[in-house]
């Protein structure tokens, strides 16, 4: 009898032993750490090629998100988006002050496209002026 490994049933074996390791990771009535949970749906992203980062540089992330994780630096009770706003006004103190209006109402009023497992956010602003640049040149 031969056996043909596909990808498929390479993914279906991992997944199976996968859920046997994790269903003995914990002794009975203890309750699974969610972080290493987090991390193990990550690796397994990984793994899979379900993000949009090449191999190594996904399993890379994700031990470094897990090592933040289990020294309680990932999160805090105060990030969320009030934060972020304060974060991306902060760093709009970086443009001359000729740009830094323009930053901070891009972070204010602008519009969002994009997402994080995208790939990333761009803001958006539409100014529109009626003052021109006349050229020199005449």
């Amino acid at each position: 009898m031969t056996i043909t490994f596909t990808p498929l049933r390479c993914v279906a074996a991992a997944l199976l032993a996968f859920g046997a390791v994790a269903s003995h990771a914990a002794p009975a009535g203890k309750p699974l750490d969610p972080v290493r949970l987090q991390y193990e749906r990550e690796r397994a992203d990984c793994m899979m090629g379900r993000t949009h980062q090449p191999r190594n540089v996904c399993l890379r992330e994700a031990r470094a998100a897990y090592a933040e994780a289990r020294s309680g630096q990932l999160s805090r009770a105060n990030d969320g988006p009030q934060q972020w706003q304060a974060n991306a006004l902060q760093r709009c103190q970086a443009h001359p002050p000729e740009d830094r209006d323009l930053c901070e109402r891009r972070v204010r009023e602008g519009q969002v496209m994009g997402s994080v497992d995208g790939g990333g956010q761009i803001t958006t602003l539409t100014v529109r002026s009626t003052d021109i640049a006349r050229s020199s040149g005449g």
